[in-house]
C-alpha cells in the first residue's frame, strides 16, 4: 500500500511538535518540542489527514503564535486560525508536525535556502488542501491538475457536531440551475470544512431545520469546489421557500452537515 502524505511527511523527519485545542473558543497551541526552531517546516495533521504545510522565518513558538491571534482579514493567518477553530469545534483532532531546516547550501557565492526548496517541492507532490489559494483566497488547486481529496474525517452515520457560535457561514444566490436540480455549491474557501467526494450530508432547512438526506459531489466543478446535492427534494424546498435569485444564509455546522438558516425574499443587492 502506498504511505499517505503523513507517513511520508514523517519519513523525511517530520515529527509530533504539539497539539491545538479550543479554550473559550480561541485556538490554542500546546508545544511540545521545537519551541526555538527557526526557518524549520511544519505541518497540520488530523489524524492521517494532512491540511497543510507552512513555513517558519522566524522560531516555530512565534509562528504558531500568529495563528493563535490570527492576521489581517483575507491573510493565510485569518484563514487558517477560522479554518482550526472550525475544525476543532466540530469535535476533530489537529496535531502540529515539525521538521528541523536541513540548512542553506552554497553554490558559487550565492546561498541556496534549502527549507524554502523542500517546501516548494512538498507542496507540488502533496497538494495540502490549505495551501491552495487563488486571487479571492479561496482553497484551490496548487500543482497542475491536483484534485483534492477529502479534506477532514467525516463522523460515521448520521450525527454531527454543533458548532454554535464558531460555525462558520455564507450566503449564495438561488440560481436556475440549482432551483431546477436540487443542488448547491460551497465556495472554495469552505471546501476544507466538508466531507469527501459521494460523503453523505445532512442537509437542515429553514427554522424547523427539516433535515434531507443528501450526499457531497467533489468531482463535478471544473475548480474543484464542492457541490452540495439534494436532489428532488431540496429542488421542492427551493420552490416552495427561496425561488429564482433568491438569497439564502447557510451554515456550516460540520462536515456532514448544513443548515439552510434563513432564506431572504428582498431582492439581492
Amino acid at each position: 500500500m502506498e504511505p499517505n502524505a503523513v507517513d511520508r511527511l514523517r519519513s523525511i523527519g517530520f515529527d509530533t511538535a504539539g497539539e491545538w485545542r479550543l479554550e473559550a473558543g480561541r485556538p490554542r497551541l500546546t508545544l511540545s518540542r521545537g519551541r526555538e526552531a527557526a526557518d524549520a517546516l511544519y505541518a497540520f495533521v488530523s489524524g492521517e489527514t494532512l491540511l497543510y504545510i507552512g513555513r517558519c522565518r522566524r522560531t516555530l513558538a512565534q509562528r504558531m503564535a500568529g495563528y493563535e491571534r490570527g492576521g489581517p482579514p483575507r491573510s493565510a493567518r485569518a484563514r487558517n486560525r477560522a479554518r482550526i477553530r472550525a475544525l476543532l469545534a466540530a469535535g476533530h483532532p489537529l496535531t502540529l508536525l515539525v521538521r528541523p531546516g536541513p540548512g542553506r547550501l552554497l553554490v558559487g557565492p550565492f546561498e541556496v535556502n534549502l527549507a524554502a526548496g523542500l517546501h516548494l517541492s512538498l507542496l507540488d507532490a502533496l497538494a495540502p488542501p490549505w495551501n491552495r489559494t487563488d486571487s479571492d483566497g479561496a482553497v484551490v488547486a496548487s500543482g497542475a491538475g491536483a484534485v483534492p481529496a477529502a479534506a477532514l474525517p467525516v463522523p460515521p452515520g448520521e450525527s454531527y457536531t454543533d458548532m454554535t457560535g464558531h460555525r462558520p457561514g455564507y450566503r449564495f444566490l438561488v440560481g436556475y440551475h440549482f432551483l431546477d436540480k436540487g443542488f448547491f455549491n460551497v465556495p472554495l474557501r469552505y471546501a476544507a470544512l466538508f466531507g469527501g467526494d459521494k460523503e453523505s450530508i445532512r442537509i437542515l432547512c429553514g427554522p424547523q431545520r427539516d433535515a434531507i438526506h443528501g450526499h457531497i459531489d467533489r468531482s463535478t466543478n471544473t475548480n474543484a469546489a464542492p457541490r452540495v446535492v439534494g436532489g428532488r427534494k431540496l429542488r421542492r424546498w427551493f420552490l416552495e421557500h427561496a425561488g429564482l435569485n433568491a438569497p439564502v444564509d447557510i451554515d456550516i455546522l460540520a462536515p456532514n452537515a448544513i443548515w439552510i438558516r434563513r432564506v431572504r425574499r428582498d431582492p439581492p443587492v
